[in-house]
């Protein structure tokens, strides 16, 4: 465990990763570490392209570098640089910045925020783990500000839907989405994707959770008051409020800084192997476009 825990450092960074071919190398071991197949053709065969990260197929000749389709497809900065920021990010406890990402590695502030925004994207839950035992569901709002083109600030809310799974006296697992309405269509979108039939539910009385507590056994229903609240729930939003005024300032693309927060908070004892899981994911999510980030 302790060779893991060195290997966070940012010297051991550069020794893994000294320059953009390792960065190279390393995408095209992950990418084809299972076999190449031809996203053309379907093809299994292929020969060298010309370069150790490239790969032919040997039936239709089709080219394809170890950075296509995936996250870090048509980079169009230094590689090693976006390795970094790969790496600033999954080793800042808190998370960082576009703009102190562009301070620390001297990219644009806007590039910074693109590439940091497809690194967010491999963050978001695969909904493989369930949410069972005992399980709040819960919502809040959210207040933010947003400057128009004409310099007038306006002041407006997000909903956010919660689900957390209890432990103990502590939380095990939570998940939040970003929703327009408290609506029971809504709360069931979240309840569907990350919480098993088997759990039990702890919710608040409103007319948005009457569906959920007829497909959930039911433990408890509050009236949400100022006085009546549901303490780990609660606790839970607080910190990602808290974060969110933090380390973004604002939550625009809400649902990318829930997906980063949970990802942290459902890996936090995955210190070591974060920055490793993290690229995985990168490798092998679909390329992303800025066209499809902001819509």
């Amino acid at each position: 465990m302790e060779d893991k825990f060195k290997s966070l450092s940012i010297e051991d960074f550069y020794k893994r990763f000294p320059n953009s071919k390792s960065c190279l190398n390393y995408l095209a071991h992950q990418k084809w570490a299972s076999g190449f197949t031809c996203k053309h053709c379907g093809h299994h065969r292929y020969c060298s392209g010309g370069k150790p990260h490239i790969r032919q197929c040997s039936k239709c000749r089709y080219k394809e570098s170890a950075t296509a389709n995936t996250l870090f497809h048509k980079v169009k900065f230094d590689l090693l640089k976006a390795f970094n920021i790969v790496y600033l990010i999954a080793t800042s406890k808190k998370g960082i910045s576009s703009c102190e990402l562009s301070r620390k590695l001297q990219v644009r502030q806007k590039t910074c925020w693109l590439f940091r925004l497809k690194v967010l994207q491999a963050m978001k839950s695969h909904q493989k783990v369930g949410l069972s035992g005992k399980v709040e569901l819960s919502d809040f709002k959210i207040g933010m500000k947003k400057t128009l083109q004409n310099g007038q600030e306006v002041q407006y809310k997000k909903i956010v839907v919660l689900a957390i799974e209890k432990k103990g006296k502590g939380i095990s697992h939570g998940y939040a989405i970003s929703t327009n309405s408290r609506s029971a269509k809504e709360i069931n979108r979240l309840s569907d994707r990350c919480v098993n039939l088997d759990a039990k539910i702890t919710c608040y009385k409103k007319h948005g959770y009457d569906q959920i507590c007829q497909k959930y056994p039911v433990v408890k229903r509050i009236r949400k008051s100022k006085k009546s609240i549901m303490p780990l729930s609660n606790r839970m939003k607080n910190s990602i409020t808290t974060w969110l005024r933090g380390t973004h300032h604002h939550a625009e693309l809400l649902q990318y800084y829930l997906d980063e927060f949970c990802y942290r908070f459902n890996r936090n004892k995955m210190k070591a192997e974060i920055f490793d899981h993290l690229l995985e994911r990168m490798v092998r999510h679909r390329p992303r476009t800025y066209l499809d980030i902001i819509h």
